[in-house]
């Protein structure tokens, strides 16, 4: 049975819409694409299962260790805030580079509310106080997007919220970023492959592959077969994994083995 759309209210931007998802929390529509930046079901949930739990990064956090993040599409930032927040709250660091082909402007991200989210308890877990600091962290967010133009060009942008958070956006095309590094998770959320096929092939998996140190993680919400037997011809070990509770029925992670020769 098909979704539902939910209802949406223009932005400041020609073409994107908020649009209230089913915890509470604010996601984009994209009227071009007609695609949302996040699930529906819930963003916050979407961001809190999909990438900072499954991703490993929230327990590498609960165990005193410093992370660090790739996310292809920053979108509204919700994924990187909620890392960042869980980073504060664990007195620990975290280096997170973002790719995304047009940052969103200052007065868009701080119309987020993220605070709004009634996602507070995931896999028996609370999370209201993570929430609340990565609302606080969204306003330090906007604040320095606001001291930048509208349109960016091409290239690095660093932000550093509280002591111990770095980010980095890259703007530009994610498909011509290939960089080996040592990232312990990938987020990757791209709109879907049927949108932005570009991104959603070996090539674009490969350089992920090479970013991420032995044992690292990528994940996404998308299960697709075809996306699985990418993921795979390039080295990574797939396998499906719970979504989030009123949202998709499995979502996906993929690691780098330690046995991984290609």
């Amino acid at each position: 049975m098909a979704i539902s759309k939910r209802p949406t209210t223009p932005t400041s931007t020609v073409g994107l819409h908020w649009q209230i998802t089913d915890d509470g929390s604010r996601t984009l529509w994209n009227e071009r694409l007609d695609e949302s930046y996040h699930s529906g079901c819930g963003a916050v949930a979407e961001s809190l299962v999909v990438y900072l739990l499954n991703s490993g990064v929230h327990a590498r956090f609960a165990r005193g260790l410093e992370s660090t993040v790739l996310e292809y599409g920053f979108g509204t930032g919700t994924a990187f805030l909620l890392t960042a927040a869980d980073a504060v709250l664990h007195g620990t660091g975290l280096r997170y580079r973002a790719l995304e082909i047009s940052l969103l402007p200052a007065e868009i991200l701080g119309e987020l509310k993220l605070n709004d989210s009634s996602a507070y308890l995931v896999d028996q877990q609370d999370f209201a106080e993570l929430i609340e600091v990565a609302h606080g962290l969204l306003s330090e967010l906007v604040e320095w997007r606001g001291k930048l133009t509208r349109s960016l060009t091409s290239g690095a942008y660093t932000c550093f919220l509280r002591e111990n958070i770095a980010l980095e956006i890259f703007v530009g095309d994610a498909v011509d970023y290939a960089k080996s590094d040592c990232f312990d998770a990938v987020y990757f959320d791209p709109f879907s492959p049927a949108s932005c096929p570009e991104l959603w092939n070996p090539r674009v998996f490969r350089n992920a592959f090479d970013s991420l140190k032995e044992g690292g993680t990528l994940t996404s919400y998308c299960v697709k077969s075809s996306v699985r037997h990418d993921l795979s011809s390039v080295g990574f070990e797939v396998r499906r994994l719970p979504g989030p509770i009123g949202g998709k029925r499995e979502v996906l992670l993929a690691t780098k083995s330690t046995q991984a020769t290609l």
